[in-house]
């Protein structure tokens, strides 16, 4: 990509947040940076990425344009009209947005039991309690799956969602109302505690429906923690694996927020980790920090970190076992790859239409004569795999269901036949796709096998399957004042629900709510944060065995750090 990187995008004003013109530029080092003048407040810069050249290769991917990974999804119908503001300043959800949500969050809590440096989340900073009822946290799961196209899949977020007692009458909830993938966000709360109290929690949830744990983990020192959590969480960290372990919990997502000079030392521990724990944990997303908020520029420099150096150091970190120019691919490159699987297993599909600039992704998977994690790259070539989905997919998309016996014999005995022939049809589709993969495919073995069981099978249960022995690593920068896009704001496809007092949801995507709407929005939901209504909460959502850490901000009962 010898041409210099030039576009013009919509963006805000850090300070007053007003909407402004702003342009993504490429500079002579290489680096790709977005400026942007505010009337009233002046000229800003910021760093987008440190790899230009990787940078222009995720949005064109090839210079003649045959391939790109910028896709367009299908949207479900608007919750509401923009008004003359426009986006990011109504949004609730709007006409304006371009692609479904296939995760849909909701804060159940934002009360914790840490006071985390980087929360945007947290009881104590806020002042007013965010905790919404059972009936309020069912109504938001039903305004996702009664969409048009429905959330596949549920996070619930916080705050520390296994502060409430009821949490696993929640992760219950959420299968019961249709989500194939119910995943808690959390520090480990609930599934560390000792004396076998935190296996039973891991136990009890994962019978309820509880899939997967998108565990905050940012390193294996206490000096680490003590940055970031403002504790020693080692030993805590720890005991969660422990316990999901033994408790047969086998879907950990080790969750890494990284700012530079704080945590980015840590990537290469946090993935041999994971490595050595491979049985329970399915993989590693390392989050850039986004830094909300007041801020001065000299902070700003320190701090910030991009997808380009998260992707560099960990090139560094893992001595080349995955490298920037190999491995790593854009969220987008499996639209069509992922609907033509769901469609063959017959199950919703996850729509990853995002921005190309909103997260990255690789796999590494087990080779089966070493015994050790290896590049998914080694054993495929991708581009021309995934153009060859992307026309396969066309094909299946415009092909038409059978009606011919439904025609000939009528609606009874006709619709039994053509189901069953479509069933057929379907069989020879699946066949004819994994022939056509194979000559992509460099080492087909074990590969082959897995990619045979997830097309052939059709169930959610194989899709997942696919996951085991191997590890999903990727990086995923979320938006801030700085660094906004509004494109990015408009395909975002991670949204929260938020049940307002009028019963109605207000849904709004992740960034856009986090930056712009989440203060005004806790301020028609909170209740008043008395001290007596902490008191309670300790006693009667936390437990007594809180008590002690919660009341005296994430220590215990000698001042010391919670381990």
């Amino acid at each position: 990509m010898k041409q210099k990187f030039y576009q013009e995008i919509e963006s805000v004003c850090p300070e007053c947040f007003d909407k402004i013109k702003a342009i993504l530029k490429e500079e002579d080092d290489s680096k790709i940076y977005i400026y942007k003048n505010c009337p009233k407040h002046g000229d800003f810069k910021d760093l987008i990425s440190s790899d230009a050249s990787y940078y222009k290769w995720t949005h064109y991917a090839t210079e003649d344009g045959e391939f790109a990974f910028d896709k367009i999804g299908d949207a479900n119908p608007p919750d509401r009209i923009a008004d003359e503001r426009g986006c990011p300043y109504n949004c609730g959800l709007c006409n304006l947005h371009k692609s479904t949500c296939s995760l849909a969050l909701i804060d159940v809590t934002n009360r914790c039991n840490l006071t985390c440096n980087f929360c945007y989340a947290n009881v104590e900073k806020a002042g007013a309690l965010v905790e919404p009822s059972l009936e309020e946290i069912r109504r938001v799961m039903k305004h996702f799956r009664s969409k048009p196209i429905p959330a596949v899949a549920i996070m619930f977020t916080g705050g520390e969602p296994t502060v409430r007692k009821d949490f696993p009458q929640i992760c219950k909830m959420a299968k019961e109302e249709g989500f194939k993938e119910a995943i808690v966000a959390t520090n480990g709360y609930g599934f560390q505690k000792p004396n076998g109290e935190g296996y039973k929690f891991a136990k009890t949830c994962w019978e309820n429906g509880l899939d997967t744990l998108y565990f905050q983990f940012d390193g294996i020192h206490d000096e680490t923690y003590l940055k970031t959590r403002g504790a020693k969480l080692w030993k805590y960290k720890q005991r969660v694996l422990e316990n999901c372990r033994a408790a047969g919990f086998d879907s950990i997502v080790f969750v890494c927020t990284l700012a530079k000079t704080v945590t980015d030392m840590e990537a290469g521990n946090i993935i041999q980790y994971a490595v050595d724990n491979v049985d329970i944990v399915r993989g590693i997303i390392f989050q850039p920090v986004s830094l909300c908020g007041r801020i001065s520029y000299e902070d700003l420099r320190e701090l910030r970190i991009t997808n380009a150096d998260v992707l560099h150091e960990i090139e560094k970190q893992t001595n080349g076992a995955l490298k920037v120019d190999r491995d790593w691919y854009p969220l987008t490159t499996i639209v069509e790859f992922g609907r033509l699987v769901a469609w063959y297993a017959g199950v919703e599909p996850v729509e990853f239409t995002c921005h190309p600039d909103c997260g990255f992704a690789t796999y590494m998977v087990l080779d089966p004569q070493t015994k050790t994690l290896k590049s998914f790259l080694e054993y495929v070539d991708p581009l021309p795999m995934i153009k060859f989905a992307n026309k396969f997919w066309k094909k299946v998309k415009e092909r038409k269901a059978s009606n011919f016996f439904t025609k000939l014999l009528g609606e009874n005995a006709g619709a039994i036949l053509d189901k069953a022939l479509n069933w057929v049809d379907r069989q020879s589709i699946k066949a004819r796709f994994l022939l056509g993969v194979l000559p992509f495919i460099k080492k087909p073995g074990k590969l082959m096998e897995l990619f045979s069981k997830v097309i052939m099978n059709g169930s959610w249960a194989s899709i997942s399957s696919f996951s085991y022995g191997s590890l999903l690593i990727g990086s995923m920068h979320f938006q801030d004042p700085f660094n906004f896009n509004l494109e990015r704001a408009k395909r975002c496809i991670v949204h929260f629900g938020v049940p307002m007092p009028d019963g109605s949801v207000l849904e709004t995507p992740f960034c856009v709510y986090n930056n712009f709407t989440r203060a005004e929005t806790e301020k028609k939901i909170a209740r008043k944060y008395t001290a007596k209504g902490k008191e309670e909460w300790v006693e009667n959502v936390a437990g007594p065995e809180a008590s002690t850490i919660i009341r005296n901000g994430g220590v215990d009962k000698d001042g010391k750090p919670v381990e």
